[in-house]
């Protein structure tokens, strides 16, 4: 028999999909990425319930769009906003 391999643990994508025009800030997981509008971000993490938070950066009047959550990733998911 040879060597047993680590089983490694499966990672699922979480994309962020920015409908608007302006620049967002994304928070989730300690991670924190400005994306350009009309663009998006994915990142992999393992099975699990995560907190997140878009909050627009710019263009804006008087206050920014702010959304937020929490996502439980059994499958590869997509949040989009605003």
């Amino acid at each position: 028999m040879g060597c047993k391999k680590e089983k490694k643990e499966k990672l699922y994508e979480l994309r962020f999909t920015s409908t608007s025009s302006n620049p967002y800030l994304i928070n989730v997981d300690g991670n924190s990425d400005v994306i350009g509008g009309n663009t998006y971000k994915s990142y992999s993490f393992p099975k699990g319930t995560y907190a997140w938070k878009v909050t627009q950066q710019s263009g804006y009047l008087l206050y920014p769009s702010v959304r937020s959550g929490t996502v439980n990733l059994d499958q590869d998911k997509e949040i989009v906003f605003p």
